[in-house]
């Protein structure tokens, strides 16, 4: 592992919530300033198995408190102070902030830290902006965010709604803001396996939901259709891949996901490091989010396997989706809709092949992640490619 100290300039960290979220949406960012040979170091908080992980890439981890729940003043000030604190000792060309917590209190600690380039990412807005959010709890997030974007170089945001939001609630500047197809996606790491044989189109086809186990991700709504389809005879069956974070308030009780399984409808596979192999497997990916997202990094992966999607027709997923085209849009919440969307691809294998052809043509063509990185480091000194 690289001392930063050895290495001259530029040195770049990258913060966001956790490891989990810095290995599985940022490593190849990671891997591209290294080739480029600036110095990284990323932070987040720890504990989630993943630190050691981006240690094998040869880039530092750093653990800081980042408190999961919404609202938590004391843990936020003291994430604010260790910020200042780092940030002074490390002295970086840049920093670059993803995910609530870390940009809001990321931006002002390397602010006060005088940092030189202060860069964001909005990965989506989370539960302060949600219908069910209470109006004083937005009033200060959107305050938050005003005071700790003003002092920034740059904000990306990753759909266009987000984007349009802030820019008419003056929350940045349109002269410091722009829009990243989500994280991208690694179009060669996620590529199509072989053909799928006529044999293959005979048999059961095969629903997998790829999502953290969170209710507002629409895991009931999956299980509820799933249930609908079995009990009308269809040749289906239904996967449920990710993990459970017990400090996120709206995890998804144990309990549920146990009587799921016994009952037959869905099986659970736990969370996994690569999901290319339950990629392979499934026909249909589905993902009835109704949490204010970017844009799902599991969407991408699926389109780029070349396999349909259904989902939402809310923030970031429908920017994920031609409807029609490469998947499906159902309204958000409506398990009737869902149910419909689900069953109509069971019975049509050559709609599921060309969505999926489309899908895959379009990730390579709009959402390759090289093509995001590129934009990415033109905001950063020395990074222009």
């Amino acid at each position: 592992m690289r001392n930063c100290s050895d290495v001259p300039a530029p040195k770049v960290l990258l913060v966001s919530r956790c490891a989990w979220t810095l290995y599985n949406f940022r490593k190849g960012h990671m891997l591209a300033l290294q080739k480029q040979g600036m110095c990284v170091l990323v932070a987040g908080d720890g504990g989630d198995g993943y630190e050691a992980r981006i240690r094998a890439l040869g880039i530092p981890f750093v653990r800081i408190p980042v408190d999961r729940r919404a609202l938590n003043p004391a843990a936020d000030i003291r994430l604010l102070r260790h910020l200042v604190r780092w940030y002074r000792a490390e002295r970086p060309d840049v920093v670059h902030h993803f995910t609530i917590k870390p940009v809001i209190y990321g931006s002002l600690a390397a602010r006060i830290a005088r940092v030189p380039r202060i860069i964001n990412t909005v990965t989506g807005l989370g539960f302060a902006f949600s219908p069910d959010a209470p109006s004083w709890l937005r009033a200060l997030v959107e305050r938050q965010y005003a005071v700790a974007l003003r002092g920034a170089h740059f904000t990306f945001f990753q759909n266009r709604d987000d984007y349009q939001l802030f820019v008419d609630r003056r929350l940045v500047s349109p002269k410091k803001a722009g829009i990243l197809p989500g994280s991208g996606v690694d179009t060669e790491h996620f590529s199509p396996g072989a053909p799928e044989s006529e044999a293959r189109q005979e048999q059961t086809v095969c629903f997998l939901m790829v999502a953290r186990l969170l209710r507002d991700k629409g895991v009931y709504e999956f299980v509820s259709a799933a249930r609908r389809i079995l009990e009308n005879g269809s040749p289906a069956r239904f996967l449920l891949l990710g993990g459970r974070d017990e400090r996120n308030p709206r995890v998804l009780p144990l309990a549920d996901l146990q009587a799921w399984q016994k009952e037959g409808v869905i099986a659970w596979l736990g969370e996994v490091v690569d999901v290319r192999p339950a990629l392979r497997q499934a026909d249909v990916v589905v993902l009835p989010s109704y949490y204010l997202e970017g844009i799902p990094r599991s969407l991408l992966e699926a389109a780029a396997m070349a396999k349909p999607v259904i989902t939402t027709n809310s923030v970031g997923c429908r920017e994920a989706v031609i409807d029609g085209v490469t998947g499906l849009l159902v309204p958000p919440r409506d398990t009737d809709a869902l149910t419909l969307a689900m069953q109509r691809l069971v019975s049509t294998p050559d709609l599921r092949r060309s969505m999926g052809d489309a899908g895959r043509t379009r990730m390579v063509r709009e959402f390759d992640e090289k093509q995001v990185i590129a934009s990415i480091l033109e905001t950063y000194p020395g990074g222009r490619q």
